[in-house]
């Protein structure tokens, strides 16, 4: 039997309410407020915390591939499965790959997934992680949709799984919009949003159908209906006319959250999954330029269960969410606005070398005396000055603060609000340097003796490609 193993979720910290879009812009109000991700996230930083979520009480090195899908892909020649893997601390030997240019990305590499453990005696399980970050065009309807998030799924080959994956459809149609230019388009385009809305309604719709025909099911055997939308009313349209029972078809993110994009049918089933009930019959469907069904069965209610008590998941991330109040924070975030800005200096050779450090999360401990210590670049320990005694050791993501500074002077700027840069204690042993984001009104609310949680966040573009490296934040509640 194939099936999810397990699953995670991350969402930023910040929502934007949708009203301080309309007043910006003179707009009538949409309600709700959607998820937007900082400055130094993007899709590969969030795909690694959707990654931790879901593979939390799991050894990372007992998976055998990972595949990654979104449309806001952070290279368009680089492999982001491969990174996202070694920053999960994956083996070297797995299978990666990257799904992107589509919306139902997520749901192809699913079904991909299923097809390489079927095919491959080797490979048991692989890590499906979903992320977009779709820039909107200010001043436009999308700017009250697009929003930010990521989600994960290991699909896994075992007697006893909590969901199975019985069968999938899938259709292609090759419609107008809407769309993106590599090369000559910073924004979505769209060609005419009713006859977007014609091709989403018949090709999800059409998917799901022939998945239930080939199945010898009816609208009423099915528990949870998980597909991507974008617009309320369509998803209500689709609802209807597959005649899903009352509560089946998920709708609880697009006023909440927003349009996620690719990892939006990922975070519906996750949701809908908080209450399973025996045997239920579950459909995952993604859109774009054609559709994805995926026809699962819950095939153990108290697995399922339990991996909502230990996974953030959906509604652990909701509850440490906050709103911004300031439009401009929001454009800020986004980079929106046109500004020149500092470029660092960076070594694509030192980053390789160190990797085990800055992506990996090792250190070294000394076999005389016991101390761990980082980076692990130095043969002596620096506690009994013993050398060549240090073997590497896996570092803890939590910790305390032991002392701070706050830094007005960031990245060639002068910041109003300064950065908090943390000596951090680690759970385990260690002491590391770090700066702190997701932090409001640092000056009040930074403390020693604080506990700690590490994110992996962008840093800068020096040398012209993406650095990252590990920051803290107040603990969120990752598992």
């Amino acid at each position: 039997m194939i099936g999810i193993k397990s699953y995670g979720a991350y969402l930023p910290k910040y929502m934007l309410p949708r009203e301080l879009i309309g007043k910006a812009w003179d707009f009538p109000i949409v309600p709700g407020t959607k998820a937007i991700a900082m400055a130094d996230e993007d899709t590969i930083t969030m795909s690694v915390e959707a990654g931790m979520d879901c593979l939390a009480g799991f050894d990372p090195k007992s998976v055998d591939g990972l595949f990654f899908a979104s449309t806001t892909q952070v290279y368009t020649e680089k492999d982001s499965a491969s990174m996202i893997a070694s920053v999960l601390d994956m083996r070297e030997n797995v299978i990666t790959a990257d799904f992107t240019d589509s919306l139902k990305a997520g749901t192809t590499a699913i079904t991909r997934a299923v097809d390489t453990i079927k095919a491959n005696k080797d490979i048991n399980s692989i890590l499906v992680v979903a992320a977009d970050t779709r820039k909107p065009e200010p001043s436009t309807m999308w700017e009250y949709g697009f929003a930010d998030g990521a989600a994960a799924f290991l699909i896994a080959e075992g007697e006893t799984l909590p969901l199975s994956i019985d069968d999938y459809y899938s259709v292609s149609a090759n419609v107008t919009g809407p769309w993106k230019r590599a090369d000559e388009d910073e924004f979505i385009r769209t060609f005419e949003v009713k006859m977007d809305a014609r091709f989403y309604v018949q090709s999800i719709s059409a998917a799901m159908s022939e998945l239930l025909k080939r199945n010898n099911l009816n609208p009423e055997d099915i528990n949870i209906a998980a597909y991507y939308y974008n617009n309320p009313r369509l998803f209500s349209r689709v609802s209807k006319m597959m005649k899903f029972g009352g509560g089946v078809a998920q709708n609880s993110v697009f006023f909440q959250l927003g349009d996620l994009g690719t990892p939006m049918s990922f975070i519906l089933l996750i949701g809908g999954l908080r209450r399973p009930k025996p045997d239920d019959k579950v459909i995952l469907a993604g859109f774009g330029d054609g559709a994805d069904a995926i026809l699962m069965q819950v095939r153990d209610r108290n697995a399922l269960r339990d991996l909502g008590k230990t996974r953030m998941g959906v509604q652990g991330h909701q509850k440490s969410m906050a709103t911004i109040k300031n439009y401009n924070k929001y454009l800020d975030f986004k980079e929106l606005l046109e500004k020149d800005r500092y470029t660092r200096k960076s070594s694509a050779v030192t980053i390789w070398r160190d990797r085990y450090s800055v992506y990996k999360w090792y250190g070294v401990k000394c076999t005389n005396c016991g101390t761990i210590q980082y980076p692990d670049m130095i043969r002596s320990c620096y506690m009994c000055r013993a050398d060549d005694t240090l073997e590497r050791v896996k570092l803890s993501y939590k910790g305390t603060i032991y002392t701070f500074t706050l830094d007005h002077l960031v990245g060639g700027a002068y910041l109003d609000t300064p950065v908090p840069r943390c000596v951090i204690d680690l759970d385990g042993g260690g002491r590391v340097l770090l700066n702190m984001t997701e932090i409001e009104k640092p000056e009040e609310n930074v403390k020693i003796g604080m506990e700690v949680e590490l994110t992996f966040r962008k840093e800068h573009e020096g040398a012209d490609f993406k650095n990252y490296y590990w920051k803290c934040r107040p603990v969120r509640g990752r598992k």
